[in-house]
């Protein structure tokens, strides 16, 4: 037991020691998390005024256009101006029909109720949609003689409790998504020390009583006590410093951030044994995760989309994809549907990098 832990020392130093290693593990994702949070955290719980639906009415439609809003104290019907009405859904003024057409063509309203509560409008939008809804639900009344006061239109079914999130947090979530995978930073440059390229280190561990297997191993369960330091380090710096909360108390985070902290591991020992030049490994690594991150959304929501549309394999089998979704579904919906899922596939790809890796290092001879 104390030879191991020695082991895990000397890796944990060799780590340390490598300025590279630090950049990238711990200088590279809070600048990262630094800028977007400087970019975006204006945007994350803003909330955007919609305006009002600017339409055009038949005279035979004001009243049931008036009582979307009840008024607290009922008007004098006969002396109510019903040229122009305004609450705080829409606003609108009565028009013929070929008047309301040849606006609607001009882009002056976004919709024509005419005098059967039919809807007319050029182009669809937010406000086509809520007068939709409106025309809809005031319909449905009429049909079953209920007062017009029946429906409550301003009633909010949705109610915001504990935490509060934002669509921009999928952004948050992409990027850390692929910070969880630069331990293949790390792991890239064992292969150097346990294959003979040139190095004396990997000379004296081709020597030693200690199996390929072992040596790969502890390697890899040191990379993983140093993730969790610099993931830790970054949750902390996020809430603490930048002051955005991305994370729920959820212990469901653990294995998923776990099986994710042992793919990027595994994705690196297997780049660093199959490829010799140590250039080349890091260039490898970098696009690697790069591209993973870009067809998963990252740099822009519309190419996942494509790739879902035109081929979705690509994202179900996208390990950086898969993370991101999970973490989404963990912190922002409480949703654990496809977790284990998720878990196996990361453990699964994890185990076949390792063992591929292992067989290539036992190889090489000295």
């Amino acid at each position: 037991m104390m030879r191991i832990l020695t082991y895990i020392k000397y890796e944990l130093k060799v780590f340390l020691g490598n300025y590279s290693n630090m950049f990238w593990m711990i200088a590279f994702p809070i600048l990262l998390l630094t800028i977007l949070t400087v970019a975006f955290s204006n945007l994350r719980f803003q909330e955007f005024k919609l305006e009002k639906a600017s339409i055009a009415y038949h005279e035979e439609a004001f009243m049931p256009l008036y009582f979307v809003e009840a008024p607290k104290e009922l008007p004098n019907i006969e002396t109510l101006d019903k040229s122009s009405m305004e609450n705080s859904l829409f606003k609108g003024r009565a028009m013929t029909k070929n008047q309301a057409l040849d606006a609607l063509k001009k882009d002056e309203i976004d919709a024509y109720v005419d005098k059967d509560l039919s809807l007319v409008i050029s182009k669809n939008g937010i406000s086509q949609i809520m007068m939709d809804e409106i025309i809809t639900a005031t319909k449905q009344i009429k049909s079953l003689n209920l007062p017009l006061t029946a429906f409550d239109f301003n009633r909010n079914y949705v109610e915001n409790s504990g935490q509060k999130y934002s669509p921009i947090d999928v952004i948050f979530y992409s990027l850390f998504s692929m910070i969880s995978l630069y331990g293949a930073y790390l792991s890239g440059s064992i292969g150097n020390r346990l294959i003979v390229r040139g190095q004396a280190v990997a000379l004296r561990n081709a020597v030693t009583s200690t199996s390929k297997l072992r040596q790969v191993l502890i390697s890899v369960a040191a990379g993983i006590l140093w993730l969790l330091l610099m993931i830790s380090t970054i949750i902390i710096y996020t809430a603490f410093i930048l002051k955005q909360n991305f994370f729920s108390p959820d212990i469901k985070n653990i294995p998923l951030v776990l099986s994710a902290l042992i793919f990027g591991i595994a994705w690196g020992l297997f780049l660093g044994t199959v490829i010799k030049k140590e250039s080349l490994q890091t260039t490898a690594i970098i696009i690697s995760l790069l591209l993973m991150s870009g067809l998963s959304g990252l740099f822009s929501h519309d190419i996942r989309l494509l790739i879902q549309r035109s081929f979705p394999l690509l994202l179900k089998m996208n390990p950086v994809a898969k993370i991101t979704d999970e973490l989404i579904k963990v912190n922002m919906l409480g949703n654990y549907s496809t977790l284990n899922t998720t878990i196996m596939l990361l453990l699964g790809y994890s185990i076949v990098l390792i063992g591929i890796s292992i067989l290539h290092i036992r190889r090489k001879k000295a």
